[in-house]
């Protein structure tokens, strides 16, 4: 099934649910947070000298919703100033390892739209040296924090892309999943946006959702349509045991949605945003041609990326480095001019080819073949003979020239295939 990942942490959560899935099918343990030098053989990066992706983190949040367990902490105006102090002082240690201008620039969270207005400023001028008109710069932007200047204020900072967390267009879903923002706001804010010279706007969209029917669901994904957004993100909530929707799970107060309703779900959804004319790019993904997340493209193609503040992951020269979690950790290192705390690993390349197999897999192009061969020397079926051959044969895989790629009827299930890429990497 398709679960909900923000931006920064769409790789990083697949890492780790491959890693839990191949624990449960017996396999050995792949280490994810082991001591740099770990591995003899380091994977080959393309160009990884330098990277074309930045990705800064911005932990803050006016209100945890109820499903999220990704790191943020609440907004106050202390723990903000020491922030983007310590956010500053990183980014001006970056260097060249981020290509200049870079390709894109992705502002997630938390919600950095939560920001206060100077501090928002100082954090989008900090950045421009590596933005140009043809970089693609996202903020991930909560409705419920869009006033009459934030528009204007991204605008003027070269923001040119909009990642609306909208969510769902229902006020008692929002209220469920404890979002500060109501359903008028999420219009309020397209417009908004739109009369501030902003045309790439984006919306991500949860399904799913617990007590939601599939009437429901398609409501809200003819919403988002009647918009007239150029791309939409949409995934499966995931209810994560330590967060308050966890607990009303497990004491009964709530109820999945069972995995039939979400197979109908995800592909009605797909009828739709395709009629409407956002085509799918991504298992999860649909944009108006030419408006794909060139941000997310650099994770699917699993090239070199640079990721900055508290949490933030960067994977650079086969070494993918993670900040810890810990905003006050982060501030003091950076303020007594020490390392960063953050956990480090070497990629070996069987597992660097098994990771760039099951991101490119993701796409609905594909992965091409030919590309494959450039970067690992070899094909995707002799690097992977015994996963390759059998989902061809199962009819889940399907060679079309020069690329492989997951059928449409097999992508709500592909989790088993990333799985078992991993499984056979690791021997």
């Amino acid at each position: 099934m398709l679960r909900k990942s923000k931006a920064f942490n769409h790789i990083m959560v697949y890492f780790k649910s491959m890693q839990e899935s191949c624990k449960e099918k017996g396999s050995s343990q792949i280490e994810f947070s082991a001591p740099c030098a770990r591995e003899p053989r380091v994977a080959r990066v393309p160009d990884s000298s330098s990277a074309g992706a930045l990705y800064v983190h911005v932990p803050f949040c006016r209100a945890k919703c109820r499903y999220c367990d990704f790191y943020s902490v609440a907004l106050d105006q202390a723990s903000a100033d020491r922030y983007i102090e310590a956010v500053l002082v990183e980014l001006s240690q970056i260097g060249d390892v981020l290509k200049k201008p870079t390709r894109s620039v992705f502002l997630g969270g938390g919600t950095p739209s939560a920001l206060p207005p100077e501090l928002l400023s100082r954090l989008l001028e900090a950045v421009s040296p590596w933005v140009d008109g043809e970089t693609e710069f996202s903020v991930e932007v909560n409705p419920g924090t869009v006033d009459g200047c934030t528009p204007a204020r991204l605008a003027a900072g070269g923001v040119n892309r909009i990642s609306l967390g909208a969510q769902s267009f229902d006020a008692a879903q929002l209220n469920q999943l404890g979002r500060i923002h109501q359903p008028s706001q999420i219009a309020e804010s397209i417009a908004r946006f739109r009369a501030a010279g902003i045309g790439n706007l984006s919306i991500d969209l949860m399904y799913a959702l617990p007590g939601q029917s599939l009437d429901a669901w398609f409501a809200n994904v003819e919403a988002a349509m009647a918009l007239d957004v150029e791309h939409v993100s949409a995934y499966a909530l995931t209810v994560e045991p330590d967060t308050p929707l966890g607990a009303d799970l497990a004491v009964g107060r709530i109820v999945e949605v069972d995995e039939e309703t979400q197979r109908a779900m995800y592909y009605g959804g797909i009828e739709r945003f395709e009629a409407a004319g956002l085509m799918q790019y991504e298992t999860s993904n649909f944009s108006k041609p030419g408006y794909a997340c060139r941000h997310n493209l650099t994770y699917w193609h699993n090239q070199p990326y640079v990721g900055v503040g508290p949490g933030a992951c960067s994977y650079l020269a086969g070494e993918r480095r993670t900040h810890s979690p810990d905003l006050v950790a982060y501030c003091d290192a950076l303020a007594r001019g020490e390392s960063i705390p953050s956990e480090c690993e070497r990629v070996a390349e069987p597992l660097a080819m098994a990771e760039t197999l099951f991101l490119a897999l993701r796409l609905v192009e594909g992965v091409s073949i030919s590309a494959f061969q450039r970067r690992f020397s070899c094909a995707p079926d002799e690097a992977f003979p015994r996963t390759v051959g059998r989902y061809r044969a199962q009819g889940v895989l399907r060679l079309e020239g020069d690329f492989l790629r997951v059928t449409r009827e097999a992508m709500f299930t592909a989790n088993a295939l990333f799985a078992d890429l991993v499984a056979e990497a690791d021997g």
